[in-house]
């Protein structure tokens, strides 16, 4: 049998993001198979140094740096200085194709970062080398993804089955044009859509594979510090239907292709595996379960999670919906090693959040929710979103006036981007305020609409001074009004009253015990 490599290629430009797990497990299930594989990884190159790239892409995109400067999280000791290539990411990726010389190159994208790779690999097309796109992104929006001449294929649904055959037809010389879940352009244009498999059975993948990254990629900051950690998988899919996100589209999608669910649970014994196996042999420090909704168990499988995690003894993070908090399941984890958590907030009318976003509580349930928590010690974190279409300023304001009703340890305020496969999309593409085909970038940007209630500069400005209008009491509201606009005048205001937020609302953190004796910082 001849060797075939692939080449997968992460087009990041974010400096503390955690690896991706769909990358780490088709590398495992490939090098289950006998392949060679190797990443390139552009998340510490130099895009700035790459002119195309700089010109043709937004610059700068850190969105932990930005979070810092919104005052949304606690300021950190960054490594990206000392992981930093110094290199452009062209330069960097023209090396690895003449070094490694794979048969196909497979690249995993979102919605945010498809241009960037669309750029990269534009600039290696005289190898000729067979390409394969996948992701949300592809599964979604299949015929735009195919319009760009440096793509031959995409995976439409889950890639884990689609990558192992095509490498193993690709390897044999043998026609792959009826390969599921692949859709790929013949020479003529014409595209052939292959059918969807069967959701994967979660539990008969192998581990993955996160030795393909290189070490510095498993550290995220938490409250201020580093920590060496992995994403590790509970479930796949959500069984809620938020109209800003795509899992609802992925449940629409499988049950019309297949007639099987998307969302699906992992074993407790396999996520034990994984644990035991970052733990001892990675050498993990933290755990950042990779869920939508960490909570959509059972009470009978919170147990399950509970005595098996016992033994585990590592602080961990997740994040689920306030309609799932229980006191119960709160004193539990707590008991265990849950150190920091997230609640998807994301508006603060009621109304509002229940027609538009389709996200059906009480904001008073949501404040009971959040006692919890501070009952047991767990610091938490509210994420928000500004921006949706039909927002007012008014509107904005019961968000924050809602989360000055409990004390969050961390809170997030993203812009709303109308990402293709999101039931929030077709609204406003229908409305006029952005283009069918307009591709949207990180929710830690700007908004890429054309909004009659907002424009560009009054959303920067307040996410800018949302965690200010939520933590300094009212009386300094006409001072943070000033520093919402984009002025001088602005600016120097906003500089000011961030000096002074990070003084009263960011000294140094107290810390936590745990039952192993190590301290670790409150998130």
């Amino acid at each position: 049998m001849s060797e075939f490599r692939v080449l997968f290629v992460y087009p990041n430009q974010r400096a503390e993001t955690l690896v991706p797990p769909s990358i780490a497990i088709f590398s495992a299930l490939l090098k289950e198979h006998g392949f060679t594989v190797d990443l390139f990884d552009s998340t510490h190159y130099d895009l700035d140094a790459d002119d195309y790239i700089s010109t043709n892409f937004t610059k700068n995109r850190d969105d932990t740096a930005g979070l810092v400067q919104n005052l949304l999280v606690r300021p950190y000791e960054s490594k990206a200085d000392t992981l930093q290539k110094h290199e452009s990411a062209v330069e960097g990726l023209k090396k690895k194709i003449e070094a490694f010389k794979p048969g196909l190159i497979a690249v995993t994208t979102t919605e945010s970062t498809y241009l960037l790779a669309i750029q990269l690999l534009d600039t290696i097309q005289s190898h000729n080398i067979p390409t394969i796109y996948g992701g949300v992104f592809t599964t979604f929006a299949p015929e735009l993804a195919l319009s760009f001449p440096q793509v031959d294929m995409v995976c439409v649904g889950e890639g884990e089955n689609c990558i192992v055959e095509l490498s193993e037809r690709l390897r044999d010389g043998k026609d792959y044009k009826d390969v599921t879940n692949l859709w790929l352009k013949e020479k003529d244009g014409t595209i052939i859509k292959n059918s969807v498999t069967d959701p994967v059975d979660v539990d008969s993948i192998p581990r993955a594979d996160f030795e393909i990254f290189e070490d510095g990629q498993f550290y995220r900051p938490m409250f201020g510090k580093l920590y060496k950690m992995l994403p590790v998988e509970t479930h796949r899919g959500c069984p809620y239907t938020c109209a800003f996100c795509n899992s609802p589209a992925q449940n629409v999608f499988y049950s019309k292709e297949t007639g099987k669910s998307f969302f699906r649970k992992r074993s407790m014994e396999k996520i034990r595996e994984d644990l035991l196996y970052f733990r001892d042999v990675i050498n993990i420090e933290y755990v950042y379960f990779w869920a939508d909704t960490f909570f959509a168990w059972s009470e009978r499988e919170i147990d399950e999670f509970c005595e098996m995690y016992s033994d585990i003894k590592l602080p961990f993070w997740c994040q689920t919906c306030v309609e799932t908090v229980t006191d119960e399941r709160i004193k539990k984890l707590k008991k265990i090693g849950l150190h920091f958590m997230a609640f998807g907030m994301e508006h603060g009318n009621e109304k509002f959040r229940a027609e538009v976003v389709h996200r059906k509580y009480s904001n008073q349930s949501a404040i009971d929710a959040l006692k919890i928590p501070k009952k047991y010690g767990v610091p938490f974190a509210v994420n928000n979103i500004i921006g949706f279409p039909g927002e007012t300023r008014e509107l904005s304001f019961d968000t924050i006036e809602l989360n000055r009703q409990f004390q969050a340890d961390q809170m997030s305020c993203s812009i709303f981007q109308p990402y293709i496969g999101t039931p929030l999309r077709p609204i406003c593409v229908d409305a006029g305020f952005l283009h069918a085909d307009t591709l949207c970038p990180a929710n830690s940007e700007n908004t890429v609409m054309k909004l009659p209630t907002y424009t560009p500069d009054q959303l920067i400005g307040l996410k800018r001074t949302f965690a200010m209008y939520v933590r300094f009491p009212k009386s300094r509201w006409p001072d943070i009004e000033i520093a919402e606009k984009l002025t001088p005048e602005g600016d120097e205001m906003w500089a000011k009253l961030s000096k002074e937020f990070s003084e009263e609302f960011f000294s140094s953190p107290e810390t936590d015990i745990t039952e192993q004796g190590n301290p670790i910082p409150l998130q």
